[in-house]
């Protein structure tokens, strides 16, 4: 696939990993609908940047665990940009649930942000990647989906699912539209943590002794996007943390 001229909605674009990934893709020529929830400021700066360098780019605000908001939202992509090619669904919530502690309102809440939402995206986003010469996926993993952490067990489980999705969406959707995942390792410091104590430890859990950078999950989703042949892929991005 080239990028020239097609359109992506890049979800949780607003800052963080989704923010590189919409800058990206709009550096290669691609239009953007920036989805952002809260982070309208965040959301209104990417936006900023995007049109700075040419890019025809627009923000979008929804809850994509409200379905009606979710089919609203690509009925404004649709009226906006008239087409829709690329859907990448990196919204995400991290949030530590000891077991102990954990209600069944957090576990909710959990899966619907993580798993439940980028269900919808894809259930209404379908039909337009359908159309014409069809489009791709890429939705974003954890490598906790394999090897869950005990005190955030439902964002594990999301993840989890989300890979499940992908498989299942490859099959569904083919051969219009493929999809793919890539599953991150370490890659930003959750928000609101010790970031130089955190990059220590968890450096020393991977293979290459380093965390991963938010150009190398570029470099993974644009490979996803462009290499045609690719669909059903789950790509572990963690600097071989997963064989240790």
């Amino acid at each position: 696939m080239e990028l020239q001229g097609k359109v992506a909605l890049v979800t949780g674009a607003a800052k963080r990993l989704g923010r590189a990934i919409a800058l990206a893709l709009g550096e290669r020529g691609a239009q953007i609908a920036v989805h952002f929830r809260s982070s309208e400021r965040e959301a209104m700066e990417t936006v900023a940047t995007l049109q700075t360098m040419g890019v025809s780019a627009l923000p979008f605000r929804a809850d994509l665990t409200d379905e009606t908001q979710v089919r609203k939202l690509m009925d404004d992509i649709a009226r906006t940009f008239g087409r829709l090619d690329i859907l990448v669904a990196s919204a995400a919530t991290f949030e530590r649930t000891p077991f102990d502690q954990l209600t069944a309102k957090q576990w909710r809440t959990m899966l619907d942000t993580n798993l439940t939402g980028v269900f919808l995206c894809c259930r209404y986003a379908a039909d337009l990647l359908r159309a014409g010469d069809g489009g791709v996926i890429v939705t974003i993993s954890d490598t906790a989906a394999f090897r869950p952490w005990a005190e955030f067990l439902p964002y594990c489980v999301a993840k989890a699912g989300v890979i499940a999705l992908t498989q299942g969406l490859a099959k569904a959707l083919a051969p219009k539209v493929r999809v793919n995942c890539v599953a991150l390792g370490t890659v930003l410091p959750p928000e609101h943590m010790d970031e130089k104590a955190w990059r220590a430890e968890m450096s020393a859990k991977t293979l290459l002794g380093r965390l991963g950078t938010p150009e190398e999950v570029v470099q993974a989703v644009l490979f996803c996007i462009t290499c045609d042949y690719l669909t059903g892929a789950v790509i572990p991005l963690d600097g071989g943390r997963f064989l240790r």
